[in-house]
């Protein structure tokens, strides 16, 4: 009959409710530890940006630091040339160190002798000095070259690792926006079926009080139809 049939539906709206409930609860589950994922992705990435920002500030100071050095380096080995230019002396020439001479003479002192009359310093020495400063000069630009190719790598190697943060990122993201919009599917298809189990229920209920309304009246023209019988058999004796 029409109640049990109520019944029915009422039950299996019910049983549909709990497991619509239950998928809605794992979705919310999934979904939340999708937005964790996804910030910490983010923060892998400002992280990472943060490194690269220093690592290239750093490079950049290197390279203005090593820069000036070269400048005044070449600054120090052009004065010195220049020095080597006024005083008349030859760089190759410098270089060599004349040897004292001596004598066949054993007890006879050797007598040392100069390129020039002119003083010009201790040649040998100082020209080292420009060779040194000139080596030293190119150590640092070979230097300067290293840490380019360096930091170049390390930006390849930067843009590779973010790719792949971005990558994963945007994978995070498609599958949470399809999470939440399964989730909202379950949330409206239990909605749907509250309302139609809610309505059954107030069928439900109607039907209940009309059925106890013809009960009671049955009742009473039971009652009051056999009383009625009873004074009407006693006025036709």
């Amino acid at each position: 009959n029409d109640i049990e049939d109520l019944n029915s539906n009422i039950e299996k709206a019910g049983k549909t409710i709990e497991r619509l409930e239950a998928e809605a609860k794992r979705l919310e589950g999934e979904v939340s530890v999708l937005k964790e994922d996804i910030n910490a992705t983010r923060t892998q990435r400002e992280e990472r940006l943060a490194m690269r920002n220093t690592e290239v500030e750093e490079f950049r100071q290197a390279m203005k630091d090593d820069a000036d050095a070269v400048e005044l380096l070449k600054q120090a080995t052009k004065t010195m040339q220049e020095f080597y230019r006024r005083n008349k002396i030859e760089l190759a020439l410098a270089a060599k160190r004349q040897e004292p001479e001596y004598t066949k003479d054993a007890d006879k002192a050797p007598e040392t002798t100069w390129s020039d009359a002119k003083y010009g310093g201790r040649t040998s020495e100082t020209t080292g000095l420009v060779a040194i400063l000139q080596m030293i000069t190119e150590d640092v630009e070979k230097e300067m070259a290293t840490a380019k190719k360096d930091d170049a790598d390390a930006q390849a190697q930067y843009e590779k690792e973010d790719s792949a943060m971005k990558a994963t990122l945007d994978e995070q993201l498609a599958l949470k926006l399809a999470k939440e919009k399964e989730l909202n599917e379950v949330n409206e298809r239990t909605q749907d079926k509250q309302e139609f189990k809610d309505a059954k229920e107030s069928d439900l209920g109607a039907e209940e009080q009309l059925k106890e309304s013809i009960t009671g009246d049955c009742a009473w023209v039971e009652s009051h139809f056999e009383s009625r019988r009873t004074k009407r058999k006693a006025e036709m004796d």
